[in-house]
């Protein structure tokens, strides 16, 4: 039996230190937070999170500093905000596929996407357009399925490499309607619609920001939208649920997270100022100029929800496709 005075011990010091999570909550921020970015100057990640962020800085009364951290398919910059201090001032803008396949895609990440981070926020997600070359005669995404099924292996897709969203929607694509395509990676988006634009493959899911000119010229013929939704910049084509695959959706979202152990409070008051930005109807417009879909104001449970439900789904994709890394 444990002595009453230990007892009272343990909960005078559970009080302490709840009490000091609190005031340094109160307090926070006190000084300048860093957010790390897993890619380049001028990636999609780097793009949202600086657009996002320079409405964020004033309201917490303190600089919001982008550190991209390039490198290792994302993991230098995973690993650094993994081992940080937890205690907000230093975060990570995570995304899918980065932060939900590497337990499958890595025997060694480095970090695990659950255990290390506390989701924050979500920020934006993206959704593409299912393309197709011209010469391939069909409008509608039951059309296409039918065309590929009936010369099964002959038809190849376009990716910017693999385990990118382009390869896991086609994937998934793939496993729902049972058809036989060929992958084709490319070292990048641009060299991947150039080949689909020149006709070397045939179908491609494509951001709109890339596709969209090409559709515009008549170059490419989009059939249908890769999201939950239709796409918010092009919503004249259904989705792929919606044309008789209810068991389709790819949504490429980014989010902001915190190391684990982040006290909850600080990691409220950061919800809070960045949901007060996501409402703003400027940077909703910005978010949709620069190829994003603005998503409502959400909790951290929310998007730990989303978080941990797409570590599932696409796990499952990557198993059965017997997808493995470059």
């Amino acid at each position: 039996m444990v002595p009453l005075r230990l007892v009272f011990r343990l909960l005078a010091l559970a009080l302490l230190a709840s009490q000091t999570a609190y005031i340094a909550a109160q307090d926070f921020p006190a000084r300048p937070i860093r957010l790390v970015i897993p890619q380049a100057v001028g990636g999609a990640t780097d793009v949202i999170a600086r657009i996002v962020t320079e409405r964020v800085s004033p309201r917490l009364k303190q600089p919001v500093i982008i550190d991209n951290k390039p490198g290792a398919g994302g993991n230098i910059a995973t690993v650094f905000v993994a081992r940080a201090p937890a205690d907000g001032y230093t975060l990570f803008v995570g995304n899918h596929p980065g932060m939900t396949t590497a337990p499958v895609m890595s025997k060694a990440p480095g970090f695990d996407p659950v255990r290390d981070f506390a989701p924050v926020i979500l920020l934006a997600k993206q959704t593409m357009l299912l393309t197709v070359h011209p010469s391939v005669p069909v409008n509608t995404v039951q059309e296409f399925v039918a065309y590929a099924k009936a010369r099964p292996g002959a038809l190849s897709y376009a990716t910017p490499g693999i385990a990118t969203p382009h390869h896991l929607a086609m994937e998934l694509f793939k496993q729902t309607t049972g058809i036989d395509l060929v992958h084709v990676p490319y070292k990048g988006g641009a060299p991947a619609m150039a080949d689909l634009v020149g006709g070397q493959v045939q179908v491609m899911f494509a951001s709109f920001v890339i596709a969209g000119p090409q559709i515009r010229a008549g170059k490419l013929r989009a059939i249908g939208s890769s999201g939950n939704a239709r796409n918010t910049q092009a919503p004249e084509y259904p989705t792929v649920a919606e044309q008789g695959y209810p068991g389709f959706g790819l949504e490429a979202w980014f989010g902001i997270f915190a190391p684990a152990g982040t006290p909850a409070a600080v990691v409220d008051r950061l919800n809070q100022e960045y949901n007060a930005a996501l409402i703003l109807p400027e940077l909703q417009q910005q978010m949709l100029r620069t190829g994003f879909d603005p998503v409502p104001p959400n909790s951290p449970a929310e998007f730990t929800r989303i978080h941990s439900g797409d570590i599932e789904k696409w796990s499952k994709v990557i198993r059965d496709a017997k997808i493995q890394a470059e």
